[in-house]
Parts: C-alpha cells; sequence; structure tokens
C-alpha cells in the first residue's frame, strides 16, 4: 500500500490532474456554500414564520 502511495507521489502532475483537483475543489466549494445558503433560507422562512404568527396573536387580542 506504501509502495502504491509513493509511486503515486513520485508521478508528475499533468493538465488532467489538475483538472480533477479543480473539480474536486470546485465541488466541495458548491457543496458547503450551497449548505450554508440553504441553511440561511431556512433560518429566514423560520424567522418569518415566527414574526407572523405573533403578528397574528397582536391581532387576536
Amino acid at each position: 500500500m506504501m509502495k502504491a502511495i509513493k509511486n503515486f507521489m513520485n508521478k508528475p502532475w499533468t493538465w488532467g490532474t489538475y483538472f480533477k483537483l479543480c473539480g474536486v475543489a470546485m465541488g466541495l466549494w458548491t457543496a458547503i456554500a450551497g449548505a450554508y445558503i440553504a441553511w440561511a433560507k431556512w433560518n429566514q422562512k423560520k424567522a418569518l414564520d415566527k414574526m407572523i404568527e405573533s403578528n397574528l396573536e397582536e391581532d387576536n387580542i
């Protein structure tokens, strides 16, 4: 196993290697950014629902 890793690390980086690395990095960044945006939207909707509910309670009083 270690020999395979050492042989892999000794190979020069090609355009394909850079392309794969950029694709993986972009995919990870997109996944993290998408999760954050989804969380922010969910938080905003939760706060809006709470505000609407409190406004309805004030109207009923």
